[in-house]
């Protein structure tokens, strides 16, 4: 480059310098812009905090949820799953902005708020239009923000040009997330509870059934007699029943692991037989599984015989002792639902206390605490930085396209 093409840094102040009265007349606008800003459209924002509860920040809730069963959660909670995103996903949707739409219109018929009054003849409508809600919703969703703070805290903020209805908005926004989260929890804990009630009349009608049935069959039979020696004649008769079960059981292994072992040999081409017993040789664990297998079915032949034997025997001196066994036996899987559903249902009604304990307003907004946003100090700041930095970018690209002069 040319020295004499070179610019100093002397020169580029002298370039600036020289258009001082531009950006003098720059900052002087910027600052009216501000002053008439902060005087005629002021900008106030309210702010209430709502609080999660868990067994982290209540004692309430500990003790609730280790009565009801809701460790689990708090579990989860503990672990990252957090309570304060879940009720911010719940709160930013339509239908609660509707919902705190319908409370403001109830909330202005009954107390003729100015703010209201105000706030409402900005929104385009007829008020008794079915519409109108969900415009006022549209405008509310544009209004509100949700975020999050340590120890479970729900931050919703509120901006607007009025100061009476920025903290109106707010205290009723934080009535109406209260509302919204505990009623969906109570919502999901009455569909269980009746889900469950519907079962207990299941098993109960099961119950009465079976029961019924084996009193039917004990008038119909006459079995009245006790004898003593029926304890141990019931006893005798479940250990063959058992061994039988387990026969069968381990026959019916052997038989799959036979047939496991058959496809394996037929895949792999035909395994050569050695003659030799080995328990790496797939044919030789085959053949001692089927002599497994002859000695099971000839034990439980045995055994067959023995409890047919034995129960024709004894027909006619069955007592009620040994049918009430049996019909204990035939109850028992009943039992232990119509138990679990009635603990279940007692847990429900714990549950529903701890949600609605759950949700508190920690803190509302108070007329006294709102001013408005940014203060008069950095708004003046602000449009004075702004005012030269788009001053000094204007005259650079004058400088830069300027034609020059013959």
């Amino acid at each position: 480059m040319n020295s004499n093409e070179e610019i100093t840094l002397h020169q580029v102040l002298q370039i600036f310098t020289k258009r001082w009265k531009y950006l003098l007349l720059l900052a002087l606008v910027f600052t009216l812009a501000a002053l008439v800003k902060h005087k005629y459209f002021p900008m106030y924002p309210g702010t209430g905090k709502l609080i999660i509860k868990d067994v982290r920040n209540s004692q309430l809730q500990l003790v609730l949820s280790s009565v009801a069963g809701a460790a689990n959660e708090s579990t989860l909670d503990s672990k990252g799953d957090d309570v304060v995103e879940r009720a911010e996903t719940i709160l930013d949707t339509h239908e609660y902005y509707l919902a705190l739409a319908n409370r403001l219109l109830s909330l202005q018929k009954e107390q003729n708020n100015q703010a209201l009054n105000s706030f409402f003849k900005k929104i385009h409508g007829d008020p008794a239009d079915t519409e109108y809600p969900h415009d006022v919703a549209n405008v509310l969703s544009g209004m509100l923000t949700f975020s999050s703070a340590k120890g479970g805290v729900l931050i919703i903020s509120v901006k607007s040009y009025n100061r009476e209805l920025s903290v109106l908005v707010v205290n009723e926004a934080l009535e109406e997330a209260q509302k919204n989260i505990i009623d969906r929890e109570l919502e999901d804990l009455n569909r269980a509870e009746s889900y469950i009630q519907v079962e207990i009349d299941s098993v109960k009608g099961r119950l009465d059934r079976i029961e019924n049935s084996t009193v039917k069959k004990l008038q119909k039979n006459q079995i009245l007699s006790v004898d003593t020696e029926k304890g141990d004649s019931s006893k005798y008769i479940s250990e063959l029943k058992k061994n039988i079960n387990d026969t069968k059981i381990s026959i019916s292994n052997n038989e799959s692991k036979i047939a496991s072992m058959k496809e394996k040999i037929k895949s792999s081409g035909g395994a050569k037989d050695l003659g030799v017993l080995s328990k790496f040789n797939e044919t030789s664990q085959v053949k001692l599984l089927e002599e497994q297998n002859k000695d099971l079915q000839q034990e439980l032949a045995t055994y067959q015989s023995y409890l047919k034997t034995y129960e024709n025997q004894k027909t006619g001196l069955v007592p009620m002792q040994y049918e009430l066994e049996k019909m204990n036996v035939n109850h028992d899987f009943e039992y232990k639902m119509f138990a679990s559903f009635n603990d279940s249902l007692a847990r429900i009604g714990l549950q529903k206390t701890y949600a609605r304990n759950k949700v508190d307003i920690l803190e509302r907004e108070r007329l006294s605490k709102v001013r408005s946003s940014p203060s008069l100090i950095i708004m003046v700041l602000i449009s004075l930085m702004l005012s030269q930095v788009i001053g000094m970018f204007s005259i650079y690209v004058y400088e830069l396209f300027k034609p020059n002069t013959p």
